[in-house]
């Protein structure tokens, strides 16, 4: 009865977790360069109690050896980013861009460097090429783009023309997933370099996010169902504890 404790509550506080991810993934449905994160599932051996290790200190031994080992099912042990693309959108704006790979580079207000994939951008007061959150695009020597006030060109490689001349390199650095580290809705960081990329740009078009509503709708409800029948169980076995404990106070009084 207490492994049943044990199982119902890790598994309402996996689809809580769970909802949470999901909700964000729903809430930025429509957020430019999104990327949704997913759930990694791991056996309830290897993530929550088993005794196929031995416990050294004195006390986990205890514990282990009173709770046992869980048995078969499944358990939401961490999530991840999905980098999968998602659709392109033309807009055939002047400074709206998509990448086939990789990620543009932009510096915030702190001076911190951020990966993205949401290529909304514009000019700002002094004519150097912003993000719709008003951070520096980089280039591919990792400083900032100052634009004519005149129509530029982008070509495929990311080479910035204006009035037939070559102004400037619009910078994409490309990074394996576990390099990335979440920074915002559709902004990563890195404590490593990435690799710089030449190709891919395309102007006129954004990124849409790579969460899919009904996708995300559907398995949403799903968790919330996990959750509402373990919480139905976790209230059963409770109340079969007390009525335990309730009889065993009346047989030890008699």
């Amino acid at each position: 009865m207490i492994k049943g404790l044990y199982s119902a509550f890790t598994a309402m506080e996996a689809a809580w977790k769970y909802q949470d991810v999901l909700a964000n993934n729903v809430a930025n449905a429509n957020t430019a360069g999104f990327k949704r994160e997913i759930g990694a599932q791991q056996s309830f051996a290897d993530v929550l109690l088993s005794q196929q290790a031995g416990v050294p200190a004195p006390l986990s031994a205890r514990i282990q050896a009173v709770v046992g080992q869980i048995g078969s099912g499944t358990f939401m042990a961490d999530f991840s980013t999905d980098f999968s693309g998602g659709a392109l959108k033309t807009t055939g704006n002047e400074l709206d861009f998509a990448l086939d790979k990789g990620f543009f580079g932009v510096e915030g207000v702190d001076g911190e460097v951020f990966y993205t994939r949401d290529g909304r951008f514009n000019r700002d007061a002094n004519g150097d090429l912003v993000t719709s959150h008003g951070y520096y695009v980089l280039n591919s020597a990792g400083g900032h783009i100052n634009l004519p006030p005149d129509a530029v060109t982008v070509g495929s490689d990311g080479a910035i023309a204006g009035n037939g001349n070559v102004i400037d390199q619009l910078g994409v650095w490309d990074f394996a997933p576990a390099q990335l580290s979440r920074a915002g809705e559709a902004y990563f960081m890195s404590s490593e370099p990435g690799t710089p990329i030449d190709g891919g740009v395309r102007q006129g078009f954004i990124e849409n996010s790579n969460s899919d509503m009904v996708e995300e709708m559907t398995t949403l409800l799903a968790v919330q169902r996990t959750y509402q029948a373990n919480q139905k169980i976790l209230s059963v076995l409770d109340g079969t504890l007390d009525q335990a404990a309730s009889s065993i106070g009346q047989f030890g009084g008699q």
